[in-house]
């Protein structure tokens, strides 16, 4: 399960194995304005996600 957090809210499943960036980009998120968590650990966007991953992609916040 994929969830993504922030002003965009969604929940996906994949069915095969993808990289963290084809994950973004299918879902049209600028990777340098999230940080994709994989069972509970940050990764990069080269990072392989299996199927059966639990996936956060948290929306990157800044300002003061």
């Amino acid at each position: 399960m994929i969830t993504v957090k922030g002003h965009i809210k969604k929940s996906v499943e994949i069915d095969r194995e993808m990289s963290v960036g084809d994950i973004l980009k299918d879902l049209g998120l600028p990777e340098e304005e999230y940080v994709v968590i994989v069972n509970g650990k940050p990764v990069l966007a080269d990072h392989t996600v299996k199927k059966d991953d639990d996936v956060v992609i948290l929306e990157v916040f800044s300002g003061g």
